[in-house]
């Protein structure tokens, strides 16, 4: 079983009392692997609800004003959020349609 550091999460070897990392003490090595799984489980959550706000936003804003759909676009794919970056995806698509669509209607 692969143990890490509570601190920085760097692998650590069977034995260690300290991480080679960052120098913290390692007092308990199977809690120090839960630990560290739970603050990763934990971080991947948070991320994934920040960006709520900034996906409507984002549709919407593909929809009514394609250039600031184009841009919250860009934003979301930049993130480290699956879920933003997969909803990042779709509002570019939704931009380039919509977008698509207003060009062919103007010189029709």
């Amino acid at each position: 079983m692969t143990k890490y550091c509570p601190a920085c999460g760097e692998e650590l070897i069977d034995a260690a009392k300290f991480c080679k990392n960052c120098g913290a003490e390692i007092d308990n090595p199977q809690k120090t692997t839960n630990t560290y799984q739970e603050n990763r489980r934990q971080y991947i959550e948070l991320s994934d609800k920040n960006y709520t706000i900034a996906i409507v936003v984002g549709y919407v804003m593909a929809i009514l004003i394609p250039l600031i759909g184009l841009i919250i676009g860009i934003y979301l794919l930049t993130r480290d959020s699956s879920r933003a970056k997969k909803h990042g995806k779709f509002v570019l698509i939704v931009t380039v349609v919509v977008w698509t669509l207003s060009v062919i209607s103007v010189f029709r």
